[in-house]
């Protein structure tokens, strides 16, 4: 490492720590300002919602579809399909309406009756997909959890509390898996908050690497989904799993990190450092790569494959950041205090 940078970096990476907390704070802001408006954290697809989802053949120019539409039914989406050479070949129409409403006025507007050999119709109830929403988001707390947990019984050094951390997780996912759904909503909450707040305490006082970890991980999350808000995505049962997978991909560096620099014997912080930045920032490219190739071969298609690799290029972009600065900083901040003998 240059020494101008390494004497830089030594004097001010806690400062770049602002950097980071100022972004989550904005995203934090982001989402919230979506919850205020429209009453959810993420903007919801038909398949989270109710609703009715009609692919029909057509090259019939989607915005006017659109347009003349909205003016018989309000919130009505209209997007195109194409085949390899970029040629239109369908009309996807996504309407919160129910199946008897929608499909007599798409039929009178095209001109023909709708059948299985010139369109597909999905419709789903409002409820069922309540519910499929509400399973999805305790699917993903609870793996976030968990992987914390994992984390944690990975970097901790008492087995005693690696233990106790285990107990706490699985109380959490039966109380999450069993109660959360049917208790009242606030005491859910007030339950939810005393758990968290006990497994944070725990993972702060007997291991800050490990709880640094998870911090990034979090803050992955939170501002890939504040960018997913803010350009307007609906999300559907797909993005989902999308941030589902982005919890795995927001650890592998960062515990590639912490390892090197906690293990390390007769090298400097600063060169397990680069070292870790080498190997990580290869992994993290050429993730990037490969899902933003596959995202150009099947965007055209407009399928649920679009949502995912969205999703995963935008939260990896994020992991860099916070893997590489935020992260980085932590660790590098948690060994010299170590080092200077002060308990943390």
């Amino acid at each position: 490492m240059n020494e101008k940078i390494k004497k830089f970096y030594d004097k001010n990476y806690k400062k770049i720590l602002i950097i980071s907390l100022i972004l989550l704070i904005i995203s934090i802001s982001i989402i919230l300002h979506t919850y205020f408006t429209t009453g959810d954290f993420i903007h919801r697809d038909v398949s989270l919602t109710g609703g009715t989802t009609i692919t029909v053949m057509s090259n019939l120019s989607y915005l006017q579809v659109q347009k003349d539409l909205s003016k018989q039914f309000s919130g009505i989406e209209v997007r195109s399909l194409s085949d390899n050479t970029g040629k239109q070949t369908h009309l996807v129409i996504v309407s919160s309406q129910s199946y008897d409403k929608i499909i007599p006025a798409l039929e009178t507007y095209l001109g023909y009756k709708l059948d299985d050999k010139n369109s597909s119709i999905e419709s789903t109830g409002s409820n069922l997909s309540q519910n499929f929403y509400k399973q999805l988001i305790i699917a993903v707390l609870i793996a976030f959890f968990w992987m914390a947990a994992v984390v944690f019984i990975i970097f901790a050094k008492k087995w005693k509390i690696k233990i106790l951390a285990i107990i706490l997780n699985i109380l959490l996912g039966i109380f999450m898996g069993k109660l959360f759904l049917s208790l009242n909503l606030y005491l859910s909450l007030i339950i939810l908050l005393v758990f968290i707040a006990i497994i944070v305490f725990i993972y702060i006082k007997y291991s800050m690497p490990s709880f640094a970890v998870m911090s990034c991980a979090f803050a992955d999350i939170i501002m890939t989904l504040a960018i997913v808000d803010l350009i307007g995505m609906k999300i559907s049962g797909a993005g989902i799993v999308a941030f589902l997978m982005l919890i795995g991909y927001s650890v592998d560096t960062d515990i590639l990190l912490t390892t090197r620099v906690l293990r390390r014997k007769d090298t400097s912080v600063n060169h397990e450092i680069l070292g870790s930045f080498k190997t990580g920032i290869t992994m993290s490219l050429t993730s990037i790569v490969a899902v933003a190739v596959a995202l150009f071969i099947v965007y055209s298609y407009q399928t649920a494959l679009n949502q995912i690799f969205t999703i995963l290029i935008i939260g990896l972009f994020f992991d860099i950041f916070n893997t590489w600065i935020t992260n980085t900083s932590l660790i590098k901040w948690f060994v010299e205090k170590k080092s200077a003998g002060v308990k943390i």
